[in-house]
Parts: C-alpha cells; structure tokens; sequence
C-alpha cells in the first residue's frame, strides 16, 4: 500500500517522460498507450494502488477513454493541477477522477463545472445542452446527481425551462431513461410544461403517422404527476388526454384509463379521493345499487354568499354540477319566500369560477354546452336563464373522467313515471370492459322505485331476469355510486333546461315537500334522464 502522501502534489512534471520511472502501461483507445509511474499514479489512486502493489499489474486497460484524455489525467497526477481541463475532455475526466477516486481530481472537476456554469449569463440552448448533458452522463455513469441540481438552477435562473424542455425533447426517441427522468425532475411542478410539448409532439405525429404513442412519451407520462396539470394547465390536460382516447389497442386504452385514474386518485380531483378501484368478483360483489346521490339537505335560510361558503367547505358537494344546482334550488325557495337579495349571472360566474380553483374540480363535459338552467329573479317577476358555456370544456377536448350517459326513453307524455315502477335503459361500454361478445348493447337499467313517501329511488338492476328481451345487457364493472342524474327539458325555443334531482329542488315555502308523482317537467318536445358517471 502507497504511503500516506498529501496530495494534490507537484511530484514534478519532467518525470512524466522518463523511461526508467514509467513502468505502467495505460491502454488507450484506437490502440494508443500512455506510459506514466505506478508510484505516482497510487497515491493519488487507491484504485491503482491496488492493482500495482497487491494485484501486481503493469498495464491497465483505459480503452473508452482517448490517449489525450489519458495523458491529460495522468499530467494532472505528476503535477497536482488541473490546469489542462477543457470543455472537450472534461467528460472524460471527470470520469477517471471518479472511476479512479482521485478525490481532490474530482473536487477539481466539480469546481471546474461550477465555473462553466456560472459563465453563462444569457439563454444559449447549445450551452445549456452542453450543461445538462454532462449532468446526464454523472448521473448515467457514475449514478451520482451533484450536477443535477446545478444544472436545473441555472436553466430556472434564466427562464428558459419551457425553450429548453421544448428543444431537447425534439429527439426524446433517442432518450435515455434516465434523461426522461432528468426532464421529469427540471420540470418539477412545472409539469404543464412537458404535457404541452408532448401534446403538441402527439398532435404533429397522429397527423403524419395516425396515432401512436413513441416509447418516450408512455415513459414521461407513465413518471409525472399529471395531477398537478389538471390544476395549472387544465386545457393541456384534456387535449393530451383526447389524443390519448384515439390510441389503437386495447392494451393503450386500458393503459391511458389507468393513467387518467391514477392522477385523480393523487388530488386532482378531490371528490374522487374516494373513488378506489373494485376488486370484481361476478359472483359476490359487495355494493350498493341505489344511487347514492340524489337527495340532500340544504339549509335554504342562507343568503348568498353564505350558500357559496357553505358549498367551498361541504363535503357533501363534490362537483361542479352539484354546485350549481345548490344555486338553482336556493333561488327557487328564495322566489317563493322572496326574503333574500338578488344575484346576478356576472356575480354568479365569478363565484364559481373562484370555488372551481379552490375545490380542484374538473370543468363540466362538453356535452354540458347544448344545456342552460334557468334562475328565478328575486324580485319574483321574472326568471333568467344562464347557459352552462362559461364552465364548459370545449368540444374538441375530451375529458375521460367523466362522460355524459343518454337515456334511451325519450319522455313527451306527463311525467308520472316517478309514481310507477318505469326501467330508463342506458348504452354505455365501460371502459374496463375491453372487449364483449354478448349479443345486444352493452349498457344498464335504472328501474325507479316509488314510494308513498315524498321520495323514490333509482335502483341500478343487476339480474338477469331485468335485462330479458331489452336488447341492452350489464357488465359488473358499472357502479350505481357513480352516478349523478339530472332531467334534460327540451323546450321549443332550441333550449336544453337542466332540472336537478340532488337537492330537493322543489320545496314550496312551508318546507313541504312535494310528490314527485305530481311534478311536471315534461314538454311536448321531450324530457329526458341522463347521468354525468364518473370513473
């Protein structure tokens, strides 16, 4: 074993050139060869300590490495410096530094990198890339993150993280994983940044290629937290999600659904918390086939602003949807009883524009755009109708955590259904059902289930006794908890009204509830159900 020398140490360069002190063969690439002194080389490396004084070796084998590189470490050994490093061979040894453990070689290197990157003062992709890249290959090589964090401070620094995520993904085939993983980590809670540049990748390449999902971009997807997306950049999010609907395969679907299903499970959608995934069993499943949301209490003495505080902080609304038909129910007791102050369509928006940020909801579906709901004014004599559009995603984007379901019973006649046992048939293929051979319609039944009491029930029928000679038939994956119904009114002037179920909404002023059996909502042009089903 070499013995205890300080060092760095100017062992004196001339002996770098002197055959009888040069007796290790240092094997570079393209068959180049350095010759340097066993002695010198072990005490500045353990490594070739060992290999000389206990292995007895007289050459070493440094074949990725180039005779420069070579000669430059090992003039680096004789004199104590490390005046010779350049941004060419730095690569190469800082690796030796490490693979060598040179310790104060490897020091050297890291203020060498520090001095690079505080050189750069002004955005410059190619600097930047030259930066990265050599924090990519520490971390690929030597598994070791020191320049990482240097890396992403200064690209933050300069405020370039979205032109630089942008450029450096051009190529994200010829990506490693671990710089995927890099990527994920300079993005940090900026991950609207990546789900942009990945939507605007897919978009180009469905164009020319139709779709298909490179291995990079499953990869980055798969690694970040699109959770925290569907808050900053809510539009990317949906528009990523819509290319990833028209994947081919059912493997890709199944893969994007539990994509989807994973980022809500992680917050960003709080009413989903919940919401865990059902371990089937088709021949005993435990659940509840009443759907579980269709009345609740709202305590209508409120004012306004008291009914949007309370629904801010109620863990009994868990939607937008729900919000707004609290609002409806609330300005129908207030038109009957007239005690409280009037609101406007501009107030109103703005309100739930603030309570969408604050509880992480997701917009209402597109299908939400043909729909308005009508408010009655408080002075009594008039109602206005407010359309849906305002917090409506657009039509081009899809959103896969909920889809709007369309009875199949279109509904003209006076609506006493809800005082008769009536089945209301639905088409719909859960997207957990991958495939099916069963002839007829995927789909289920809500039969209704009345009661002298002022309340029915929709029960969701699971037998197979209710689904004979219906043309429709059930898969056990469908949850009735799931499930959110509201009556569409189609009214003669091309107007879609949306009357609520959830809170009790007709309650006359001495808080009486009226029969169902008796409320009339139907038109000559029809009413239907439907249901906004979350997954």
């Amino acid at each position: 074993m070499a013995p205890k020398i300080a060092v760095p140490m100017n062992f004196g360069i001339h002996l770098r050139d002197s055959p009888t002190h040069n007796t290790l063969k240092l094997n570079t690439n393209e068959g180049g060869e350095v010759l340097a002194s066993s002695v010198i080389l072990s005490f500045n490396s353990p490594v070739i300590d060992h290999m000389t004084t206990t292995l007895h070796m007289t050459s070493v084998d440094m074949l990725e490495f180039s005779e420069a590189a070579v000669q430059m470490f090992v003039d680096s050994a004789y004199s104590g410096t490390a005046e010779g490093i350049n941004r060419e061979i730095f690569r190469n040894i800082n690796k030796m530094a490490n693979v060598f453990e040179v310790a104060w070689l490897v020091e050297k290197c890291s203020v060498y990198f520090t001095e690079v990157t505080n050189s750069i003062v002004t955005p410059s992709y190619a600097e930047l890339f030259y930066l990265f890249e050599e924090a990519c290959f520490v971390f690929e090589k030597l598994n070791k993150k020191d320049y990482i964090e240097l890396t992403n401070d200064k690209i933050q620094e300069l405020n370039c993280k979205q032109q630089f995520i942008d450029k450096y993904l051009e190529n994200a085939d010829r990506l490693s994983t671990k710089k995927l993983d890099m990527v994920v980590e300079l993005a940090g809670s900026d991950v609207n940044i990546v789900v942009q540049t990945l939507v605007n990748q897919l978009t180009e390449l469905f164009k020319v290629q139709g779709p298909s999902l490179p291995a990079s971009c499953k990869y980055l997807l798969d690694n970040l937290d699109l959770s925290v997306c569907v808050k900053s950049d809510a539009s990317g999010y949906y528009q990523l999600f819509g290319l990833l609907r028209d994947l081919p395969s059912c493997e890709n679907s199944r893969w994007s659904f539990d994509l989807m299903i994973q980022s809500t499970k992680k917050g960003a959608y709080p009413e989903l918390k919940a919401c865990e995934p059902t371990s089937i069993n088709r021949n005993t499943v435990s659940r509840c086939n009443y759907v579980a949301n269709l009345y609740h209490d709202l305590d209508l003495n409120m004012n306004f602003d008291e009914l949007l505080e309370w629904i801010s902080v109620s863990d009994s609304v868990t939607s937008l949807l729900m919000a707004i038909e609290a609002v409806l129910t609330w300005t129908n007791f207030c038109c009957v009883t007239r005690n409280q102050k009037d609101t406007t369509a501009g107030t109103l928006n703005v309100k739930l524009e603030d309570l969408i940020t604050k509880k992480g909801w997701s917009l209402l579906p597109s299908d939400f755009l043909k729909y308005s709901y009508r408010l009655y004014n408080l002075d009594g004599n008039s109602i206005s109708t407010f359309p849906f559009s305002p917090h409506c995603l657009p039509e081009d984007v899809s959103l896969l955590t909920y889809t709007v379901l369309n009875c199949v019973e279109l509904f003209r006649d006076s609506f006493k259904l809800l005082s008769e046992e009536t089945k209301l048939r639905f088409h719909f293929k859960h997207p957990s059902v991958t495939s099916c051979s069963i002839p007829g319609q995927c789909g289920f039944i809500l039969k209704t289930v009345p009661s002298d009491a002022a309340l029915w029930k929709l029960e969701l029928c699971t037998e197979d006794k209710d689904y004979r000679d219906t043309g429709v038939h059930f898969h056990e994956e469908i949850r009735a908890e799931n499930m959110h119904v509201y009556i569409i009114r189609r009214e003669c002037r091309l107007q879609n009204l949306l009357f609520p179920l959830t809170w009790l909404s007709f309650i006359n002023s001495s808080d009486e509830r009226k029969k169902w059996s008796k409320f009339y909502f139907s038109s000559k042009n029809g009413s239907s159900f439907k249901i906004m089903y979350r997954f």
